[in-house]
Parts: structure tokens; C-alpha cells; sequence
């Protein structure tokens, strides 16, 4: 299944952050750019590499108004303990029936969860979509340009 395209309206996502609180990805709309990280599994060492470099681009990521979020199929219970060990200061969702990763297409052959980012623009469109671990600066490349209602400051614009 190929990722959803960039443009394309962003599917809702219905899940229970690691902290145990409800979350509605149509709730942002219209007040932050959501950054989806879909990665296999908490503890696992690719994952753990991928959500700390999330971790290190935190300030940057808010400063944009780039809010991230991880998804997984793991439970609350093992996002918390992830998001303890690792000083993880952003929220870890549970994809347990793993719907959302379906939704996006981020749901590999075998059933496991596919590594990926998405970003959701303050229209609720999406506005990038990459398999792997894209960096932070690759992601502030390919929205630089997006009128989705937010401005990025000059600073995250790529030099020309």
C-alpha cells in the first residue's frame, strides 16, 4: 500500500497517548502542523535513533509550530516507560489496531508498521510524506514552501 499522498486530506486519528489522554488529530487543525512518526516498535534500537533525533529537534520543531507525535502499536504502558528512559518530551500514540497506520499507508505487507513521517499542514492536508527517518532540516526543505496558514520564520527557509 503506497503512502498517502502529499495534498491529500489527512485522515483522523482517533488514539490514547502514552500519558493516557485522548487525541483527535482534527483538534490541530487550524492551530499547528502535526508531525506523524510512524516507527515499529518502543526500545528497538532504529527506533530508539529515529525518536531521540525527534527529541534533539524538539525546540526547532516548536518554534515552526510543528507539533510531533509518535505512533506505534506498542501500549501506553511501554510509551511511557520509552518516553521515561529516553527523556522523550513529546506525546507517543497507541496504534494498537494499527488503523492509523493503515490510513496512511504506513502498514507493511506483514502487518508491521511501516518507518515513516508525515507532516499535516493547519488545513488538515497533507503536506510531506516520506518513508525512513527524514532529518529535521529535510522535512523544513519540502514545507518551507506550503501555504497551509502557517509562515515558517526565515530561519528554517533553506538558503538559495
Amino acid at each position: 500500500m503506497p503512502l498517502i499522498e502529499v495534498g491529500a486530506e489527512a485522515p483522523d486519528i482517533h488514539a490514547t497517548t502514552g500519558s493516557g489522554v485522548d487525541f483527535r488529530l482534527r483538534d490541530h487543525n487550524g492551530s499547528s502542523r502535526v508531525m506523524l512518526v510512524f516507527y515499529p516498535k518502543d526500545f528497538t534500537s532504529g527506533c530508539t535513533t529515529q525518536l531521540v533525533n525527534v527529541q534533539r529537534s524538539l525546540t526547532d520543531m516548536r518554534r515552526a509550530d510543528v507539533e510531533p507525535f509518535g505512533i506505534s502499536a506498542d501500549t501506553a504502558e511501554s510509551h511511557r516507560q520509552f518516553c521515561d528512559a529516553y527523556k522523550l518530551d513529546f506525546e507517543l500514540l497507541v496504534d494498537d489496531t494499527k488503523a492509523a497506520a493503515r490510513a496512511y499507508g504506513a502498514l507493511k505487507p506483514d502487518g508491521g508498521i511501516l518507518r515513516s513521517v508525515f507532516v499535516v499542514g493547519q488545513d488538515g492536508k497533507v503536506i510531506f510524506a516520506q518513508e525512513g527517518a527524514p532529518s529535521w532540516q529535510d522535512v523544513v526543505e519540502a514545507i518551507g514552501g506550503t501555504d497551509d496558514g502557517a509562515r515558517l520564520e526565515a530561519s528554517f527557509l533553506p538558503r538559495r
